[in-house]
């Protein structure tokens, strides 16, 4: 049979506060005797021997740290392209840029996507950065006809990686036609090894070159 409760009085001894708890009795039966648990009413009041209920303990409020204003890498990378742009071509701009990128780890998806220069143009140049071929990357001067061809490389390379070109000629006679520049056959032949194109393309057995000889890939 449960008791009723009981009230208790306890005096903290520091600072003579006294504290009301209602004392519930109650049987263990686990450790075959009684036992009881307190709950605090309130401190007594010593001038009119009421019970003054205590606010209970209330929970810290969790701190939050502001969130660290975000980095719009693309705007950035955009704006430092468009300032190389006051002192060299497009396309060497987006070279130098790459060049960083790659000496950073970035990988070649995120480079195409941030500068604009195609996949292939990237993986070329992250090659020749671990061969140490950087004398030619840093070129900035010339002018003329391989002033120009080096301003629509990158479309070039997009051009033949597309479609079928069977000859140096061919490919050639496109670059003539799209941009109006006129690129000897040894021209095409070291752009296309510099970008490690003439190991994919199966040109045709033999190509006349000026001096009669035939020149075969």
């Amino acid at each position: 049979m449960e008791k009723e409760p009981s009230i208790v009085y306890q005096q903290n001894k520091k600072t003579g506060v006294v504290y009301v708890y209602e004392n519930h009795p109650f049987w263990d039966s686990n450790k075959k005797q009684s036992r009881s648990i307190r709950k605090l009413r309130g401190k007594l009041d010593p001038s009119t021997g009421n019970i003054v209920p205590t606010r209970g303990r209330k929970a810290k409020k969790s701190i939050t740290e502001p969130p660290e204003p975000s980095i719009n890498g693309g705007q950035i990378i955009k704006k430092v392209l468009d300032f190389f742009q006051l002192f060299m071509c497009v396309t060497l701009a987006k070279r130098l840029l790459s060049m960083v990128l790659i000496a950073v780890n970035v990988s070649d998806n995120l480079i195409t996507e941030l500068t604009g220069l195609c996949g292939q143009s990237v993986r070329t140049l992250r090659k020749e950065l671990i061969d140490g071929d950087t004398d030619s990357l840093f070129h900035v001067g010339g002018g003329g006809r391989k002033r120009k061809l080096i301003d629509v490389e990158d479309a070039i390379i997009e051009e033949i990686n597309s479609n079928n070109y069977h000859s140096h000629q061919q490919i050639a006679d496109m670059i003539q036609e799209k941009y109006g520049i006129k690129v000897s056959l040894p021209v095409i032949g070291r752009l296309l090894k510099k970008t490690g194109q003439t190991a994919k393309m199966r040109l045709s057995a033999s190509e006349s070159e000026p001096d009669g000889a035939t020149r075969v890939l």
